[in-house]
């Protein structure tokens, strides 16, 4: 039994506030620290500490207590475990009130020295040793992040328990062996990455078979002292970056997380084979508002992003999304190398853009079906993000999913109501349709027209050109051309709205149109990636990265 004076004197040499802002960002107001709290979502913060009382409230769900309870509650632990953990940063020796030792400290001791073991295993190892370097990881990296190897037949975790006197039952429950028969290390045959608690225990592991195989990953079992929803890999090393710069990315694995600190990007944790859980947003909203999801570039990887933001959006995150030239991360740094890295991290796109992205290649928007389903999506997104974002947030989303179906803003959110629109108000129009309708209506924008990438545009138009600069005359030009192409601007200058701003108009339609152009381009490099390797996929990989430079430019309202 530790005594109550011991206790208190715990607490006299810890300053709450200094031992919660290890775990979220606490801003002052006046007497008090507030913030988001971690214990529940909200937007805005109801948490409160005060210095004088040393105690914390949660306004919002009723979270409240010591610095003890605090961390209890944090980092999911008994108060005797906690009470612990707080002695040691105290400088105060509780090994003499201590009858015998708790489970916590027992459990970390046990994977600790697992851990030493699986790492004497990958540097005696030939082939484990090969096949990271062959990943790109140098032996500093391996050191550094403290990767180890479990051999075939390894049964470490019963070596361990027996010298540290674990009995069997109690090897059971800390999730690294087999569950029936002799207790089997679960992780043998793979290269074995530790997972640790924020203060750098060491909870569970991750395992990678090496070459092929399935499962290509696994982790630990979840645990009283681990679970997989609430652990953040690597925000242990990163929590203190994220505080200071402001941003967190978040990958997929391990080897995404690895990558990412291997590039100089420490501010980077990794979800363990789940989306974003609202565990993980309570406690990323204590070190900033800023999310940058960097999952897989694959179906899944969307999925887990659309699921994922379904979480952050509600808490108030701003929130960025990265769509990897390769297929994560990890595949990035090793066919593009850092500056892969931090270009498709430059190029990241606000949140709207890609829901917009992503909800538009599942349906067909050349049909009205396809239209209806995609529009009451969005409809469902935008009344999802304006609850908890701002009015231009909302537009953004708009604006850009009337740039991907065709439908003018204005009528896209009638569209997405289910509102019918009248078929004269509703005819989708494409840009060549506005360069169209200014050429005709508006002299000012003929020469600058006629002096655009022909490229850009289609036959029939290129046709039309080619004809008014030997006519002269547009009602020339237009008696001469084809009946196809005289239909065609008959149709478009018959129903085409005249645009608010003719130069805004303009500019828009040819960016359009640019874009257009990159995409086929880049749809034509994807299709032949499949089929290359060696340089000339190199070569292709650098012209895509190029593409999307100029892609990301007209995004943004440059030129290329």
């Amino acid at each position: 039994m530790i005594p109550k004076e011991v206790i208190e004197e715990i607490k006299r040499r810890l300053d709450i506030v200094d031992v919660i802002s290890e775990y979220i960002n606490l801003e002052r107001v006046g007497r008090y620290y507030r913030a988001l709290c971690p214990f529940h979502t909200e937007t805005r913060p109801s948490f409160y500490v005060s210095p004088e009382l040393q105690r914390y409230k949660c306004f919002g769900c009723g979270a409240t207590g010591d610095v003890i309870k605090f961390v209890q509650e944090i980092e999911n632990l008994s108060f005797y475990e906690a009470l612990e953990k707080l002695a040691e940063k105290a400088g105060i020796d509780l090994s003499k009130y201590r009858i015998g030792e708790s489970g916590y400290s027992k459990y970390i001791a046990f994977m600790e020295r697992l851990k030493e073991e699986y790492i004497k295993e990958l540097w005696l190892n030939e082939e484990a040793l090969r096949y990271m370097k062959e990943r790109g990881f140098s032996e500093e990296d391996l050191k550094r992040f403290e990767i180890g190897y479990s051999p075939p037949g390894s049964d470490l975790p019963l070596k361990v328990a027996r010298k540290m006197n674990v009995d069997e039952k109690t090897l059971l429950t800390y999730g690294v062996t087999t569950v029936s028969g002799k207790p089997k290390d679960i992780f043998e045959g793979r290269i074995v990455f530790p997972i640790k608690n924020e203060s750098g225990g060491t909870v569970a592991f991750g395992g990678r078979v090496i070459g092929d195989g399935e499962p290509k990953y696994i982790n630990s079992r979840d645990t009283k002292y681990f679970s997989k929803s609430r652990i953040l890999f690597m925000l242990d090393r990163a929590k203190g970056r994220i505080k200071n710069v402001n941003v967190a990315i978040v990958v997929e694995g391990y080897m995404d997380a690895y990558a990412l600190h291997r590039s100089g990007l420490d501010n980077s944790v990794a979800v363990l084979g789940t989306a974003l859980t609202p565990h993980h947003a309570s406690r990323l909203s204590g070190l900033t508002e800023n999310v940058v999801l960097a999952f897989d570039s694959d179906e899944s990887g969307k999925r887990a992003v659309l699921r994922s933001l379904s979480v952050l959006v509600p808490r108030g995150f701003d929130i960025l999304v990265v769509e990897w030239p390769e297929k994560d991360a990890d595949d990035t740094l090793r066919e593009l190398g850092r500056e892969g890295i931090e270009k498709a991290l430059e190029d990241a796109i606000p949140y709207e853009e890609f829901v917009v992205k992503v909800t538009a290649e599942k349906y067909d928007l050349s049909r009205t079906s396809g239209l209806e389903k995609f529009a009451k999506e969005i409809g469902e997104w935008a009344g999802r993000i304006s609850e908890h974002a701002t009015k231009a947030r909302v537009e953004s989303l708009i604006n850009k999913a009337s740039e991907v179906s065709g439908i003018p803003a204005r009528d896209f959110t009638r569209f997405m109501r289910g509102e019918v629109i009248p078929e004269e108000e509703s005819k989708k129009f494409t840009p060549e349709d506005e360069i169209l309708f200014l050429l005709f209506n508006y002299e000012d924008f003929r020469k600058r027209i006629l002096s655009a990438d022909r490229g850009l545009f289609s036959e029939r138009m290129r046709e039309l050109l080619e004809l008014y600069e030997r006519e002269g005359d547009l009602n020339s030009a237009l008696e001469t051309a084809s009946k196809e192409t005289g239909d065609w601007v008959f149709e478009v200058l018959k129903d085409f709205p005249p645009p608010d701003d003719p130069e805004r108009a303009f500019e828009e339609a040819m960016k359009r149109l640019q874009m257009k152009k990159i995409q086929a381009r880049l749809n034509e490099i994807d299709d032949m990636l499949n089929e290359v390797s060696g340089e000339e996929r190199r070569v292709l990989l650098r012209a895509r990265m190029d593409l999307m430079r100029k892609m990301e430019a007209l995004k943004k309202g440059g030129s290329v």
